[in-house]
């Protein structure tokens, strides 16, 4: 859960010295940002937190930039030799959270984290939103959405950023309507659900983390929530894997991908307008990459899509970030050129591909390609809204 300097100092030196991640590139979100412009790699991060706790580096306000331009897409575990002689991490940016946490005890953190980490501590929220604007996303339901009480509802749909971002609020609506049509027996803690606590733990503030996860376990097990649905894969994420840390673990955690597959499988779901463009699909780094969930959103996909679903050229394993995670939807980094935003370069992939449709899985993912600067006539859809305006 905490990752101490102790445990950083006894392997950030096997780390910088490997390079192992260094030798393919081409999917490593801030080397392609970047254009390769040194010191923006795993690598170069790893060394630089080697310095500052060997002193020889004085850790200032100035360095954090390099931090905190990483997405934590989580392509440098894929390609990492050492990680198995490191056990108590899943994944090399988990060491990139620590090395965060050391700037955040000092304060010295670029301004855009400190009022992003404020509004969490504060509202709950990323975005400074009163608690009461969770629920705005059901002022366009056309079924009603009941609020999860023990006993009643089987399933909590844990809502999360979605519900707070403009273009994504659809996303959630089309998960409600289509878990309604398929008369699965879900809740909402409506304006009582607060941030799962994944940003904090992503920025480094494991205080914060901590804090947030711990009211929410209390509101769950009042709840008597045991089977949780995630719109985000960062809530997928830290729901199944940093909660069980804490002493508390969901019978079923599934991202909503995960669950309209089955429902399709199951022919509860009944896709039946096929799209008139054909269509690719963007990997979210924490499904693919962190839990190897690449199968079922391209399932539903094909479910809708028929023949016309096409492959990114980076897929999979080695697809690339849209640009968003590890705390990029709210910091861009203003003191080095970027060569190209990595959302555009997803959209020439697509393009490329012949593609006029780009889904995702993501609410981030969803807002970082919608802000591309070449999106032009492509359109940008998460796979619920796709099944939805299929099936309903």
């Amino acid at each position: 859960m905490v990752i101490r300097t102790s445990e950083m100092r006894a392997f950030l030196p096997s780390c910088w010295r490997c390079r192992a991640c260094s030798k393919y590139y081409d999917a490593c979100a801030i080397y392609v940002e970047f254009g390769g412009i040194a010191p923006f790699s795993f690598p170069s991060i790893s060394f630089l937190a080697e310095g500052i706790l060997h002193g020889f580096i004085k850790l200032s306000k100035d360095l954090a930039p390099l931090p905190f331009s990483c997405t934590l897409c989580g392509f440098c575990g894929t390609q990492c030799i050492t990680l198995p002689l490191h056990y108590i991490w899943n994944s090399p940016a988990e060491l990139v959270e620590g090395i965060r946490s050391m700037f955040i005890e000092e304060a010295a953190v670029p301004e855009k984290i400190s009022e992003v980490l404020n509004n969490l501590a504060v509202t709950g929220n990323p975005f400074k939103f009163p608690q009461s604007a969770k629920t705005k996303w059901e002022d366009g339901c056309t079924v009603p959405v009941e609020e999860f009480t023990a006993g009643k509802n089987e399933y909590l749909l844990f809502v999360g950023d979605a519900a707070f971002i403009e273009e994504t609020k659809s996303i959630v609506r089309s998960v409600a309507a289509l878990l309604k049509k398929a008369e699965v027996n879900y809740g909402t803690l409506k304006e009582k659900e607060i941030d799962s606590g994944n940003t904090a733990r992503e920025l480094g503030e494991y205080g914060l983390f901590e804090e947030l996860v711990r009211k929410n376990i209390e509101t769950f097990k009042e709840r008597g929530v045991r089977k949780v649905i995630t719109i985000s894969p960062h809530d997928y994420h830290v729901f199944t894997t940093y909660y069980p840390k804490f002493g508390f673990s969901f019978e079923e955690v599934w991202h909503h991908t995960q669950f309209l597959s089955k429902l399709v499988a199951e022919g509860k779901i009944k896709p039946s307008k096929k799209a008139s463009k054909t269509i690719t699909y963007h990997d979210s780094c924490i499904l693919g990459r962190y839990y190897n969930i690449f199968d079922p959103p391209r399932d539903i996909i094909k479910a809708v899509a028929g023949d016309g679903f096409v492959e990114l050229k980076q897929n999979r394993l080695f697809a690339l970030c849209c640009g968003g995670g590890g705390g990029r939807m709210w910091y861009d980094v203003p003191e080095e050129p970027i060569k190209k935003r990595i959302s555009d370069i997803r959209v020439s992939q697509a393009r490329e591909a012949g593609a006029g449709i780009i889904t995702t899985a993501c609410p981030y993912c969803k807002s970082m390609l919608l802000a591309s600067d070449n999106l032009g006539e492509i359109i940008i859809k998460d796979i619920a809204e796709l099944l939805a305006e299929s099936s309903l």
